[in-house]
């Protein structure tokens, strides 16, 4: 088996490891680590890549804020959110249960105090991550939500969210969505035809956009290494003004979002949400031409 669960500690294949001031721990093969908190969440932490240069991952200790249920902090890496954002669904994170199945790691929460119980189950595949989040609802009135996989980057890379292929009428094909905080003038954007791109820069500033992606994945890259995001494209009614795909750039971080349609849940009731991450290292630069060359290869 190419996959193992072991303590975290710095490894001689991944030459760098990160403090994420809290414990965690490991699972890895000849191509990629993936570090996850082993004492709340569930959140993963870390993404190495063999050749790569450190973590993929953007790890933001310092960022927290207040919920009606008490002080949330963000932590950075990768988590399991619900649309539309509501901060009545954001509590603190109290507790993670860990359980290794065969080369892969479930991570598992109770009920939190908004009554949203998650599950992010892991697995590795040579250079690919599998990733199933799972939100139960343990509230006793019916909620409509959408399973949102947000995952924050370190800045320095350049998200890619292609757009619909270009056809012949007269009918629209395309929506970009734009929060109220951003600014159509913030030069971290760069509008195609075929793409957005988004550079991670920080700024206090923070700017998000969206978009409904047709074509099942979207991407950063990092200059040595390029991290693709691939989700299914689903039938349904979106939230955000029709989108599930998403980039934000802040401060910290630059974020890469998926959401699938919404569904209404019943206690007890579930909905997933399935993700495959993979990761390349060679050059990738962050530039319009860069970013014509990864669609191209995605899309053989």
């Amino acid at each position: 088996m190419e996959t193992d669960v072991h303590n975290a500690k710095a490894d001689e294949l991944f030459a760098h490891s990160t403090d994420y001031g809290l414990p965690f721990a490991s699972l890895e093969n000849k191509y990629l680590r993936l570090d996850y908190l082993t004492t709340t969440g569930p959140r993963v932490v870390g993404l190495y890549v063999l050749g790569g240069k450190g973590n993929l991952l953007a790890v933001t200790p310092e960022v927290h804020w207040e919920t009606p249920h008490g002080e949330f902090f963000l932590r950075g890496g990768h988590r399991l959110w619900i649309a539309p954002e509501n901060p009545f669904f954001t509590p603190p994170e109290e507790g993670v249960t860990v359980t290794e199945r065969d080369g892969s790691v479930v991570l598992h929460s109770a009920a939190d105090a908004s009554g949203l119980e998650k599950e992010i189950a892991v697995r590795l595949e040579a250079n690919r991550v599998h990733l199933s989040h799972r939100i139960t609802w343990q509230g006793s009135a019916p909620l409509e939500l959408a399973p949102w996989g947000i995952t924050q980057l370190r800045l320095g890379g350049m998200g890619i969210l292609p757009l619909p292929d270009p056809v012949e009428g007269f009918t629209p094909n395309r929506n970009l969505v734009l929060w109220s905080y951003s600014r159509l003038n913030d030069d971290r954007l760069e509008l195609y035809d075929d793409m957005i791109l988004l550079h991670g820069r920080a700024a206090a500033q923070a700017f998000k956009i969206g978009a409904r992606n047709t074509h099942g994945w979207i991407a950063c890259a990092l200059g040595d290494a390029l991290f693709v995001k691939r989700f299914m494209v689903q039938e349904g009614r979106l939230t955000d003004l029709g989108c599930n795909a998403e980039m934000y750039v802040r401060d910290v971080c630059l974020e890469l979002e998926t959401l699938a349609p919404l569904v209404t849940l019943q206690r007890g009731e579930c909905v997933t949400h399935e993700e495959t991450w993979q990761v390349f290292t060679g050059e990738y630069p962050a530039t319009p031409e860069g970013a014509r060359r990864v669609k191209q290869m995605l899309s053989e």
